[in-house]
């Protein structure tokens, strides 16, 4: 009774202390709105029950995994040196501070906090990512032991990276979960391709490099939203919180200052980002509307040809399934956002009825893509080929739950001529070459 009495005073306290402000400060979910920088532990599933349907057996599991948490790339990390402790001097000098938005302890934190980062250490895996793979395998170990054999095999598993440390540390942190860290060091990988055709084929894609990734016009509703009046009222609003002269912080330090709360939420379970007590809860969903909305233009469902260069992935994942050979019985790839952005857009999953764009922030609250549940560090997605009798079905997982694909919205396993019917276009007409070639313009 008491335990309600004082969560009903906290409720009021927080409605008493503003009606627009909510009180980021006293255990507002931030974590929920990093988009694409949102530590795996926030959504992944921690259950380590065995998965199992009667009558059937799991045979062969193929799995792609973006890397886990890393550091800022190089620029992100020069600018934050460079700007971050100016607008830290800025608040905890501040005379102004505190006040009903930016409390004692956040500028405590702020007095203690500092950078130690360097530009050396860009894009590289942290200590949280190394733990995101270790226990990823763990539970999926735990979930197949039919498939995720304790002792390691190079015919039982096929593991393969990208061309980057963080892949190569996130595969060797996986299978240290399986194997232990003494094994893992023998295990076997593949020397990495830069453009690998499966784990990074739209590098490869020099349409899409041309007319999508590289062509304003393509990114167009990121750029109206980002200089639109919602990014305008935010930047207002945080120097008003934090009680600066309008524009003391532009819009470039705010993204900046939301960048450092990722990256240090993601850094670190235990200890609270100062910069994250420094945004009011819309002002998070706003930021991370930003990013859903770069992500879905760039990589999802915003150009056709985004998803659809994704075929040649989708056919190595079914092409594997439906091999009638033994070994390997386990096929993990290690990757990056953009392969597995592609990848989940091209089986249909978290489709919503309307494009989002720069005009529909409001009506897309409740949206079906949003990168901080569907693209975290360590996000993975998995295809599990089960023999039930004669036939052989499909399950699919994502962030190591089981979700439904449109093939099959109304069962768990999908049955493989069921998933080869509704992907026939995948399988049977994947002509990477044609719809990737840039016609050079006379």
């Amino acid at each position: 009774m008491r335990a309600v009495m004082y969560h009903s005073v906290l409720l009021l306290i927080c409605f008493l202390v503003s009606f627009s402000i909510e009180c980021t400060n006293y255990g507002y979910p931030f974590e929920n709105h990093l988009a694409q920088m949102t530590p795996y532990r926030i959504v992944s599933n921690k259950s380590f029950d065995r998965i199992e349907y009667r009558g059937c057996t799991p045979k062969k599991i193929w799995m792609m995994v973006r890397h886990g948490t890393r550091n800022p790339k190089y620029s992100v990390i020069e600018q934050m040196l460079a700007r971050l402790p100016e607008i830290r001097k800025l608040l905890v000098e501040s005379t102004s501070l505190p006040n009903d938005h930016v409390k004692n302890r956040d500028l405590d934190l702020l007095r203690k906090w500092k950078l130690t980062l360097d530009v050396d250490d860009k894009n590289k895996l942290t200590h949280e990512g190394e733990e995101e793979m270790l226990v990823l395998a763990e539970r999926m170990q735990s979930r197949f032991p039919e498939l995720f054999d304790e002792v390691y095999s190079n015919t039982s598993y096929k593991f393969k990276y990208t061309h980057s440390q963080r892949t190569l540390r996130s595969a060797y942190f996986f299978a240290a979960g399986l194997f232990g860290k003494a094994t893992a060091k023998d295990v076997w990988f593949p020397a990495p391709l830069r453009k690998d055709p499966i784990l990074r084929f739209y590098k490869l894609c020099d349409k899409w490099n041309v007319e999508v990734k590289k062509n304003p016009a393509a990114l167009r509703e990121v750029t109206i939203f980002e200089n639109g009046p919602e990014m305008a009222k935010l930047v207002k609003e945080v120097n008003k919180n934090l009680a600066l002269e309008d524009n003391e912080v532009n819009k470039d330090d705010v993204l900046l200052m939301y960048q450092m709360c990722a990256f240090e939420t993601a850094w670190n379970k235990k200890r609270k980002s100062p910069w994250c007590a420094l945004f009011t809860g819309e002002n998070l969903k706003v930021l991370e509307y930003l990013r859903d909305l770069k992500y879905y233009w760039q990589d999802g469902y915003g150009h056709e040809l985004s998803y659809k260069q994704a075929c040649p992935a989708f056919r190595d994942m079914s092409n594997f399934l439906q091999t009638k050979t033994r070994f390997p019985r386990v096929n993990v790839y290690f990757t990056h956002s953009g392969t597995l952005l592609k990848m989940i857009a091209h089986v249909g999953l978290y489709k919503d009825e309307e494009h989002l764009t720069a005009k529909n922030y409001d009506t897309a609250r409740d949206r079906k893509w949003r990168t901080g549940l569907l693209d975290t560090f360590g996000t993975n997605l998995a295809f599990v080929a089960f023999e039930c009798g004669r036939d052989t079905k499909i399950l699919t997982m994502h962030q190591e739950n089981i979700v439904r694909l449109p093939a099959c919205p109304n069962t768990d396993l999908c049955s493989l001529k069921t998933f080869r019917d509704h992907y026939f276009q995948s399988l049977s007409k994947c002509d990477f070459g044609e719809m990737c070639h840039l016609k050079s313009k006379l």
